[in-house]
């Protein structure tokens, strides 16, 4: 399955990124302090599943692994 990746303009954050599988909310990335972190869930602000310093690589793991989920 496709995996999306939405920019979005909020407060409060530096920088957010929605991640949609087929069109479905499925987690967020948000970035601030040179650290991206990806949270995965459409409700999920605490706990981190993955995190990097670059953007592309934290995309691509996110890819390998929810691009499979059901």
């Amino acid at each position: 399955m496709s995996i999306e990746f939405r920019e979005r303009h909020t407060t409060g954050y530096s920088f957010q990124v929605e991640v949609r599988r087929s069109g479905a909310l499925i987690g967020h990335v948000r970035g601030g302090a040179g650290v991206y972190r990806y949270f995965r869930g459409e409700f999920n602000e605490l706990t981190a599943e993955f995190e990097d310093r670059n953007l592309d690589r934290l995309k691509t793991k996110i890819e390998e692994t929810e691009g499979g989920r059901p």
